[in-house]
């Protein structure tokens, strides 16, 4: 009995830490269906991300990218390389000193090696310039994916930041895209297109 609840002791203090820990790096995204001429089937996710590394012991560093997980390895061979879409800039965020960060984006099919989830991910890193990330900021960045949205996962482990040589893990609520659409429903491309409409 007393072995019981010594180890669940310790899985809740595990999970609290978790928690804890990921109130520190956090996001929310949006999906708009996008009806603009060229970009007809896609949709327009938005994603506000917030971090504050001075809160973790490795120290307070400036954030060098973000990424989020997706998990979409199944689905991708519906669309190919016209599955997501980038702007040049995705997005900005304040930097140190009060200047602005502008980041670009990557679609990284086999993860992001710098984090543990070895599966699909989008990455959002600054361009180099001057200006860099501060150790506490929000992000507001936006792309395009074909992809239909789905609710988020709201636990640690589906966004993760990067700062120096050290890597955290947070959460995002709102919507992401989803592997909704199943081979067994449509196999030809213009099918899952329609799907989309």
């Amino acid at each position: 009995m007393k072995l019981f609840s010594a180890t669940l002791l310790i899985v809740l203090f595990a999970v609290v830490t978790a928690h804890a820990q990921s109130d520190y790096i956090g996001g929310d995204a949006t999906a708009v269906r996008i009806i603009e001429p060229g970009l007809e089937g896609y949709w327009q996710y938005c994603v506000t991300i917030n971090w504050d590394t001075s809160q973790y012991p490795e120290g307070a560093r400036g954030q060098s990218h973000v990424s989020i997980v997706l998990g979409l390895e199944e689905c991708l061979g519906y669309c190919g390389d016209a599955c997501f879409m980038f702007p040049d800039t995705v997005g900005v965020s304040d930097g140190a000193h009060g200047c602005e960060v502008y980041y670009y984006a990557e679609f990284d099919v086999g993860g992001d090696p710098t984090i543990p989830p070895a599966t699909t991910t989008v990455k959002f890193e600054p361009y180099p310039a001057d200006c860099e990330p501060d150790v506490s900021g929000t992000a507001s960045i936006c792309f395009y994916s074909m992809f239909p949205p789905r609710i988020a996962e709201s636990s640690p482990g589906s966004l993760w930041i990067k700062f120096g040589q050290f890597v955290e893990e947070g959460f995002i609520t709102g919507m992401l895209p989803s592997c909704r659409t199943a081979a067994t429903e449509n196999s030809s491309w213009g099918g899952i297109k329609r799907l989309f409409r």
